[in-house]
């Protein structure tokens, strides 16, 4: 039944907030299944019509789902940047990283289930979560390869390819960690484990770059 509740503030950010929380609370209770638009509205005490109005269309409401979950730190890099200052290095960043993601997955449950439910299904809801983490994981990147090209002008890195691969191997071992306490050696379940993992990149992005073949310099200068 729709229903819009003539005493409740008709001010429109309210509203957006209104049905955020309950797609929000409608996903921890009954799982993603559970959070279609009628639902959402009745939750939200709306009428749908304005999920619509507000959002653009169901999709719309759900990449603000996503944000709300922070599926990335809006922040990521440029607070992990500000935190360390000019001195840092860029193995010093990495390892930040690190730590960031593996806490951002530790301390959400809500976070975690997205990141399960993300590997066995895709639908509008797994489809939103994604866009929200890629706009927010290329900004955040974007910033990091700006620091990278500072630190090593001469030495390029494919920053996107490297926290790619960085952000999904956190993801993974952390969820991992919570079934399995060693992988490859290494004591997941342990802050000296993940030590490991963050010294052993920071260590290979703060080697001294190889020098420069004939063919290495003229391929970076036709970048």
């Amino acid at each position: 039944m729709e229903h819009e509740h003539t005493t409740r503030p008709r001010d429109r950010s309210a509203t957006e907030r209104r049905l955020v929380q309950a797609t929000l609370d409608l996903i921890r209770e009954g799982g993603f299944d559970a959070a279609g638009v009628n639902a959402i509205a009745e939750r939200a005490g709306v009428s749908k019509v304005l999920i619509y109005r507000y959002f653009g269309d169901y999709q719309g409401l759900l990449r603000a789902v996503g944000d709300e979950i922070r599926l990335l730190e809006t922040d990521l890099a440029t607070g992990i940047l500000d935190r360390l200052g000019v001195a840092a290095s860029p193995g010093d960043v990495i390892r930040e990283t690190i730590v960031s993601l593996r806490e951002m997955v530790r301390r959400d449950e809500l976070l975690r289930k997205v990141l399960i439910w993300e590997l066995s299904s895709r639908n509008d809801l797994t489809d939103a979560f994604a866009q929200s983490r890629e706009r927010i994981g290329t900004e955040q990147t974007a910033a990091f390869d700006r620091f990278l090209r500072l630190r090593r002008p001469d030495d390029p890195i494919d920053s996107y390819a490297l926290l790619a691969i960085v952000s999904a191997g956190v993801f993974y071992l952390a969820l991992r960690s919570d079934s399995v306490a060693v992988f490859n050696g290494v004591d997941l379940q342990s802050e000296e484990g993940w030590q490991r993992i963050g010294d052993a990149l920071a260590e290979l992005l703060d080697r001294p770059p190889a020098p420069q073949t004939g063919s290495d310099r003229h391929r970076h200068r036709k970048k």
